[in-house]
């Protein structure tokens, strides 16, 4: 199975590697932004300046790391694809399939329509006892449909 973000237009293996180093970078800032979560997490721990519940403190620290190591392993992936042409096209091959983009657009379109319904439920039953998560989630909503539209408008001129 590939990842959600592993599609690619490339048809040669030339593209896929320009591709690949395209994702390296974004893979480094992913790296350094997980980094910099857990450290900013751990620095508000050390000084004590802030009040942070701890176990928000954990979840940060988590997200950060989690994000690094993520980062770290894709990264270490696609190096050894590139040093590889085998594995390489193998890999665009897989990721370029018509049927595996198939698979891949409608299990993203059942995950969202599992989020928004879960989203309002929880919007629903939670404003009860919390009337400003009710916003916050309805807001959340807002975004996805309202960026959706743009979306939608744009790739319809575009394609």
């Amino acid at each position: 199975m590939r990842g959600i973000f592993c599609q690619t237009t490339a048809t040669t293996n030339e593209e896929y590697k320009k591709e690949l180093k395209s994702k390296n970078l974004w893979m480094v800032l992913l790296i350094l932004s997980g980094a910099a979560i857990a450290a900013a997490a751990y620095l508000a721990d050390a000084k004590g300046t802030l009040e942070i519940p701890s176990y928000m403190l954990g979840v940060y620290c988590g997200m950060g790391t989690g994000l690094a190591a993520a980062g770290v392993i894709l990264l270490i992936k696609n190096l050894r694809l590139l040093g590889n042409e085998e594995k390489l096209k193998a890999s665009r091959l897989e990721n370029y399939d018509e049927r595996n983009k198939e698979i891949k657009g409608k299990a993203v379109m059942a995950a969202v329509k599992v989020m928004l319904i879960s989203c309002l439920v929880a919007a629903l039953i939670a404003g009860i006892y919390y009337p400003y998560l009710i916003k916050v989630l309805l807001f959340i909503l807002y975004v996805f449909l309202f960026s959706y539209l743009i979306a939608y408008s744009y790739y319809k001129r575009k394609m």
